[in-house]
């Protein structure tokens, strides 16, 4: 009787512990099928997107390329390469700069040097808004620096984040900063 019991219940556990049903894998494979849908969908709408502005992107190439001997064309790609090279290497020696101060999580150490790289960039930015005042844009460049001008209005707050929180020794307002920060890139 106790083996009949043994038995019994170990047929009950092997049953219990079985494969799903073929209605459960059905709803499995359902919703695994919904699922990738939806991932596909999200997809084929950053891949549309990606499209649009590399179509943007070949038409002001090749706007670029027919008018390359306009001198103000040539003043501008070099103002901009100037701003370009600039802002890089300041936002690397901030990126730098924040990413030791989360190792050693003293923001105090480098707080002086933040402000001096946040100046930094103000005048790169300063000096590209001067120095395009004084050319001729064509409706691509014009677009293009819209496009930079909505940056440079993102800037101030995002700087400002990080210099009130350097100042605070709050690493949460340098975070919000960043991450303000690399929103601007949109605009680039």
């Amino acid at each position: 009787m106790k083996k009949l019991l043994i038995i019994s219940m170990f047929i009950i556990i092997l049953t219990a512990c079985g494969s799903p049903s073929p209605e459960e894998e059905l709803a499995s494979a359902e919703q695994q099928r919904e699922e990738l849908g939806e991932m596909l969908q999200t997809e084929s709408v950053a891949l549309e997107r990606n499209r649009e502005r590399l179509e943007i992107l070949e038409n002001e190439i090749s706007q670029v390329e027919t008018s390359q001997n306009d001198e103000d064309v040539q003043a501008y790609m070099a103002i901009v390469e100037e701003y370009s090279s600039s802002l890089i290497s300041e936002l690397e020696s901030l990126g730098t700069l924040i990413e030791e101060a989360r190792q050693t999580e003293e923001l105090s150490e480098v707080q002086d040097d933040i402000e001096i790289i946040i100046q930094d960039i103000e005048e790169t930015i300063d000096t590209y808004e001067e120095e395009v005042i004084e050319i001729e844009l064509n409706e691509t460049l014009m677009r293009r620096h819209n496009s930079l001008q909505l940056a440079h209005e993102a800037f101030p707050a995002a700087l400002a984040h990080i210099k009130n929180g350097a100042e605070d020794d709050n690493m949460d307002g340098v975070e919000e900063g960043v991450s303000a920060l690399n929103g601007i890139s949109e605009f680039y």
